[in-house]
């Protein structure tokens, strides 16, 4: 079993999860973008680093909903201002 924890860098994530998420819920995952398709919320947006990551399936496993999938759509180039 490969247990080596690689992070890819800041990517565009789309996230599912079963049901439809309340309004009043909706503001706890700033920053993205959370719409509804056929009885599912998808929560979709940057993640620029592991802990925003962990800390939105967090949220997810803390309020018992149940996480369908969570998948890295693309990378984000970062530059540097100089």
């Amino acid at each position: 079993m490969n247990t080596e924890k690689t992070w890819y860098g800041p990517a565009h994530y789309k996230i599912k999860i079963k049901g439809h998420l309340c309004d009043q819920w909706v503001d706890w995952f700033e920053d993205m973008i959370v719409t509804y398709e056929n009885g599912i919320t998808n929560i979709s947006g940057k993640i620029l680093d592991q802990e925003t990551l962990y800390g939105i399936l967090f949220i997810i496993w803390d309020m018992g909903l149940q996480l369908i999938s969570s998948n890295r759509i693309k990378s984000i180039l970062c530059t540097k201002n100089t």
